[in-house]
């Protein structure tokens, strides 16, 4: 049965580490458990996505899942729950934007980070099957948050705007994130 996992913060050893791949050939019984506790914490969250490092799991798993009536992102989609092992991505134009992140390792801070704003994500399901898929909007942003947890990267080594952080307070406070 599914358990919902700590959310590893930062500070964690475990947040600077770069991730082991999975072997897409031999999804262990181990891989899914580790699966259905990440959808068990995302879901026990607010976030939009999770991955290994921030539950304690050194492998290269995300999940997202978005509810665009619940994301405060201009150009949110509904994205339903989405499996990714070992995700890579490549840009598709040079057009990014800076918009401030949040994190769920990184509780209360908000950081203003560039991001691609059109992607190409090639990764594995759960079944071994091979996906590649054009993303764009905030799916593209929150899907090169979560590649950058399982690299060992956090959000806020990428803030590199003066002013670029505020407290979760203050974003909601002056409506920073509805941009």
């Amino acid at each position: 049965m599914a358990k919902v996992l700590k959310i590893r913060e930062v500070g964690d050893p475990i947040l600077n580490l770069k991730c082991d791949e999975i072997d897409i050939n031999n999804i262990t019984s181990e891989i899914l458990d580790y699966i259905e506790d990440l959808k068990e914490t995302l879901n026990f969250t607010e976030g939009f996505g999770i991955a290994g490092p921030q539950a304690g799991i050194n492998k290269r798993i995300i999940v997202i899942q978005v509810d665009k009536e619940k994301c405060k992102y201009k150009d949110c989609e509904d994205v339903p729950t989405t499996i990714m092992l070992n995700p890579t991505w490549k840009p598709l134009s040079d057009e990014t934007d800076f918009e401030y992140e949040g994190c769920l390792s990184v509780p209360e801070i908000r950081g203003k980070v560039e991001r691609y704003t059109n992607i190409e994500v090639t990764y594995y399901n759960e079944n071994g099957e091979k996906i590649v898929s054009k993303v764009k909007g905030f799916t593209a942003r929150d899907i090169q948050h979560e590649c950058d947890h399982l690299d060992g990267i956090l959000f806020l080594e990428k803030v590199v705007k003066p002013n670029g952080f505020a407290t979760k307070e203050m974003m909601n406070k002056f409506k920073l994130n509805e941009l």
